[in-house]
């Protein structure tokens, strides 16, 4: 439904490339996560689809047709997509019914459909309202119901729940993505927070300096990240360098770099039987308790530190720690 072929824009002359030939595409009434962390080209891809940019190369098709390139440029009023922004973008003048009415202008019967939108979204009877006299839930459930109003082909959101705790955002998040599956809209959302894209995508994109690193279903994120950068967005996880090599007498590829889940790594295995492959001595620097588990910072005896969680609360100062062979992840080496 959406096609992004080695689409690419700098905004320095070619110098630097905040995105770097860029290709994936998504399926008809999927919802599609992007996650990146600040600078990794999330906004811009964003802009690029929306038709808020030009791309320098590549283009972007949406059910077919190319909508943007170096030779075909649609407005972005005509892109049939819908765009749901952090700051909702309200107008503040106008009620809630006028401003879901602002977006369909030349469509027929569109109070009817402004109204079938604010039964959709759980807001029918507030019509005469502004949106200070709402929640940010609610104002965010209006700003979906303008989006949703014109039958876009594609929903864009871009972090509509990083400015709220983490409660409401779970609330929050589950209340919007149950209305969207309704409308059988296909979605890109964009995010910093890996437990939403895990929360309601059916697939992640992950962006890192411009580039896609990997496209895949959550659980192959975790199982099969692609990079040490994905693994650790997707989960606890520690770097193997050298030194910790030395540390638990793991000998691995030099061409390689190597990590292991925080929750691989275990606490007081026995050396008897080989419950471990590779063992070290480390001294506990520091307990926090997490209810039903502990926290341990670690300090091995090349100075390496790390973090690991264990369910025993009878821990001495000084401990072993393992972990074995078949849970170390190996990558390329990054560049």
């Amino acid at each position: 439904m959406l096609s992004i072929d080695s689409l690419s824009k700098s905004f320095d002359n070619g110098k630097n490339y905040a995105l770097n030939d860029v290709s994936f595409h998504l399926e008809p009434g999927h919802v599609c996560a992007i996650v990146g962390e600040s600078g990794s080209g999330k906004t811009t891809l964003v802009r690029l689809i929306a038709g808020l940019e030009r791309p320098d190369h590549g283009s972007v098709s949406i059910n077919g047709k190319v909508i943007a390139s170096l030779d075909k440029f649609v407005q972005p009023e005509k892109r049939k997509i819908g765009l749901v922004f952090q700051e909702y973008a309200l107008f503040p003048h106008l009620t809630i019914l006028d401003n879901i009415l602002y977006g369909i202008s030349k469509v027929k019967n569109k109070k009817l459909r402004a109204q079938e939108m604010l039964d959709l979204v759980g807001l029918k009877g507030m019509e005469k309202r502004y949106p200070h006299q709402l929640s940010g839930g609610q104002q965010q459930r209006v700003a979906l119901a303008r989006a949703l109003a014109p039958e876009p082909a594609l929903l864009i959101l871009d972090e509509p729940f990083s400015n709220l705790d983490a409660m409401l955002r779970m609330q929050l998040r589950n209340e919007v993505f149950d209305i969207i599956k309704k409308t059988e809209v296909t979605v890109l959302f964009v995010t910093h927070d890996t437990q939403d894209a895990l929360s309601v995508a059916d697939e992640i994109l992950i962006l890192q300096k411009g580039k896609v690193v990997q496209k895949d279903i959550a659980s192959n994120l975790y199982v099969k990240p692609n990079t040490l950068y994905v693994a650790s967005l997707f989960g606890s996880t520690v770097h193997i360098n050298k030194n910790l090599q030395n540390a638990f007498k793991c000998p691995l590829k030099e061409t390689c770099c190597h990590a292991i889940r925080n929750e691989k790594i275990k606490v007081n295995p026995s050396f008897t039987d080989f419950e471990c492959e590779y063992i070290t001595t480390a001294e506990v620097i520091k307990k926090i308790e997490l209810g039903d588990s502990v926290q341990l910072l670690l300090k091995l005896e090349s100075g390496e530190q790390l973090t690991v969680i264990t369910q025993d609360k009878n821990i001495a100062d000084t401990i072993n720690i393992g972990f074995n062979s078949k849970d170390i992840l190996e990558f390329e080496q990054e560049h």
